[in-house]
């Protein structure tokens, strides 16, 4: 006897390798299954997917990690200089300093440059100082990638109104700090729940909501340019299945967050919704197209539970 579970799992999975590329053997059966059967898979994928997400984010910023790197920020708050005062009006910083200063961060055993501030210093002298963030006369600078000459992030300091860091400062945010790490396995042990539960969900709609709108205009297209006579539930249930490839390789780009190694600069390859927007429609349309490209499909209302059975063999 099988083991159900085995072989709802070997459904799945068979069903995820025949929808990654849109091929007409596979995607012509889709429109004869029930609509639910297509629902169900989408559903159980992009559960699948948050769930490495979260396990992903879980393991690299641990509460472990975390908490030596808070020690580590709450050590060098302590030995804040005296005389050190940061004022920042109107988008424009003066600090009591006439050098630059230095705060650095030391967790695992490495010791990493966290902050600069320079005030003569421009944006691209970060790649120079290899610093997570450099503050300058007039913005902050970020730079997420260790790699060094890398496109880099800048804020106008305006984003911030005023501001003032002294030693006073200092110590007040090693206190709010102390008490963030007091409560950090608390913390952890309320938000991934939460997330396990709120991620998916908010994920589900959102591309649901995606699908639906691409689905309608490719409908559209297929209805009124190529003469189909398909349904719009049908579309949207082919889509279901076209989205498999590209919300891998969205969910791969966000946890890897590959760079494009050039010497010429360009920004690190992020996803953005524009970018998987475009690979989503035209997997949606390259998926109806082969769906629909021999013969034409009628929706039916009898006999979709035998037909859906089809799609797993």
């Amino acid at each position: 006897m099988i083991n159900p579970m085995r072989q709802k799992v070997k459904t799945f999975f068979h069903v995820f390798s025949q929808s990654l590329f849109p091929q007409s053997d596979y995607y012509q059966k889709i429109p004869k299954a029930s609509f639910g059967f297509s629902l169900k898979y989408f559903s159980s994928f992009i559960i699948i997917l948050n769930l490495i997400l979260i396990i992903f984010l879980t393991v690299k910023y641990n509460p472990g990690k975390i908490n030596r790197f808070i020690n580590s920020i709450i050590i060098n708050l302590k030995t804040y200089p005296e005389e050190l005062v940061i004022n920042v009006r109107k988008g424009r910083l003066f600090t009591s300093y006439n050098r630059p200063y230095l705060f650095w961060n030391e967790s695992d055993g490495k010791r990493n440059l966290l902050l600069v501030i320079d005030e003569t210093a421009l944006p691209s002298k970060i790649n120079q100082y290899r610093s997570f963030l450099l503050l300058t006369s007039k913005e902050i600078v970020i730079r997420t990638d260790k790699q060094p000459n890398k496109i880099i992030n800048i804020l106008p300091l305006t984003y911030f109104g005023n501001q003032t860091f002294n030693k006073k400062t200092s110590q007040k945010t090693v206190q709010s700090l102390t008490v963030f790490k007091n409560l950090l396995l608390l913390s952890y042990l309320i938000i991934v729940p939460v997330l396990i539960i709120l991620l998916p969900i908010s994920s589900f709609l959102i591309n649901f909501f995606y699908l639906s709108v691409i689905s309608f205009i490719i409908y559209i297209i297929f209805k009124v340019y190529f003469h189909k006579r398909i349904h719009y539930k049908k579309t949207f249930q082919v889509a279901l299945h076209a989205a498999s490839l590209p919300l891998l390789l969205d969910y791969f780009l966000i946890i890897f967050k590959p760079s494009i190694q050039t010497n010429v600069p360009l920004k690190p390859f992020i996803p953005s919704p524009l970018a998987f927007t475009i690979l989503l429609t035209v997997f949606v349309f390259a998926a109806v197209y082969e769906a629909y490209q021999d013969h034409q499909h009628q929706e039916t209302n009898h006999s979709t539970h035998h037909k859906s059975r089809h799609l797993i063999k």
